[in-house]
């Protein structure tokens, strides 16, 4: 396990690649899933990231993102349930760094995925906000948590 990991920005003609994305929001993200065409309509955006990370060409995990100037949104990350705990979020998250620069980041995160949390404060960001009922199904707020910037 965790041979010939390779991440890669997904372009919009990466349709197989983008269709495992679906695949893994629907599995790991069921209230929040994102469809296929969610996944092509962000790859292309010029703000738009999709990262994928891949062992052996097989989706393991992804990240979305929007960078536009100086300021960008991590919209969502999974990461397939086996393949958890093992530090393919941060390279996500590290690969996401190395192309955006300097850009101040945000994200909202369910207060109650400690996992999550525990992950983007190893990545340095902080707690800014709460955003009120934020989640449906079930209802939960969301911590607003940013990295960079002032």
């Amino acid at each position: 396990m965790m041979q010939n990991l390779e991440i890669r920005q997904l372009m919009p003609s990466d349709t197989e690649y983008l269709k495992a994305c679906a695949e893994l929001s629907a599995q790991c993200l069921p209230e929040e899933a994102w469809s296929f065409e969610s996944f092509l309509s962000e790859t292309e955006k010029p703000s738009g990231y999709v990262l994928v990370i891949l062992e052996n060409q097989i989706v393991k995990g992804f990240l979305t993102a929007s960078c536009i100037l100086d300021s960008a949104d991590l919209t969502a990350i999974a990461v397939s349930p086996e393949y958890r705990k093992k530090g393919l979020a941060g390279k996500l998250l590290e690969a996401l760094f190395e192309k955006i620069g300097s850009a101040e980041i945000f994200l909202e995160v369910r207060e109650s995925n400690q996992n999550a949390i525990a992950l983007y404060q190893k990545y340095q960001f902080q707690q800014v906000g709460i955003r009120k009922n934020f989640y449906q199904n079930p209802q939960e707020n969301a911590i607003l948590m940013k990295r960079g910037g002032n």
